[in-house]
């Protein structure tokens, strides 16, 4: 039984290879003037102290900048399709026939090179093509989805996923979200025709420890395992539970709170 599942496993890793590598392109990243290097700065602020806990050490990374205002009028072509350190989705790298520059987007599904793509006015009901809500029919799925008029992208921007259009008045639409929230935004607002590529990248399996290491990510040490002044949870006689409701090492509530005001 151990061994079919490990076959299994071992089956399946090598056919989302095969899949990924058929995705994207084999050469180096197109855009150079794009790529700019980022320096770790392993969750640290200004003045040294850990503001964000577990991050640290970590293969050395190049960001790609992404166009996520896409409002003007533009006809491009996908040049290649590439994988991108920062984030699960590939990107595609598009020149656009108008304006004559280059430039990333986020790949949607399907997406292939030499395919027209579109934004603006002029665009069709697509996959790839940017346009505003208004023009966007209902039941469409849609991603890269911004909150606010002539602002950058915030939504649905995640290997997969997706959010619907289900309904359209005059000045408003209303989306819902994978996560089964609806929320509703201006018209105005722009989205991205389909859904976000490599949607089988949660299926990635870690393998080692070394690995998270790879990805910028230090250990978790639960609190319980730590000193008194170390963390609420922290001391006691031998084994204990933490004595009280999970908090964080500054003492607030972690569970069944909400996370949002509105």
């Amino acid at each position: 039984m151990i061994l079919v599942r490990v076959y299994l496993a071992f089956y399946f890793f090598i056919i989302l290879k095969m899949i990924t590598l058929k995705t994207i392109s084999k050469n180096t990243p197109l855009i150079k003037k794009k790529i700019k290097g980022k320096k770790n700065k392993a969750g640290r602020n200004n003045s040294g102290k850990i503001t964000v806990a577990h991050k640290g050490s970590g293969h050395k990374q190049k960001y790609r900048t992404i166009n996520f205002l896409r409002n003007q009028n533009s006809v491009g072509i996908v040049t290649s399709i590439e994988y991108d350190p920062f984030r699960t989705a590939f990107i595609a790298s598009i020149f656009d026939t108008i304006q004559y520059n280059y430039y990333y987007i986020i790949a949607p599904k399907n997406l292939n090179i030499g395919d027209i793509i579109k934004s603006g006015f002029n665009a069709e009901i697509k996959t790839g093509h940017s346009l505003a809500l208004t023009k966007i029919p209902v039941g469409c799925f849609i991603h890269n989805i911004s909150l606010k008029q002539n602002k950058k992208a915030q939504l649905c921007r995640s290997a997969g996923t997706s959010a619907q259009l289900i309904e359209k008045t005059a000045n408003y639409s209303k989306i819902l979200l994978n996560s089964g929230k609806q929320i509703t935004l201006l018209s105005t607002c722009q989205a991205t025709i389909g859904s976000v590529s490599n949607e089988f990248s949660f299926f990635k399996k870690i393998g080692k420890a070394g690995r998270n290491r790879w990805l910028n990510k230090r250990p978790t040490v639960r609190g319980v395992a730590m000193n008194p002044v170390d963390h609420p949870h922290g001391g006691g006689e031998g084994k204990s539970s933490g004595g009280r409701s999970s908090v964080t090492p500054w003492g607030k509530p972690t569970k069944n709170g909400k996370t949002k005001k509105n």
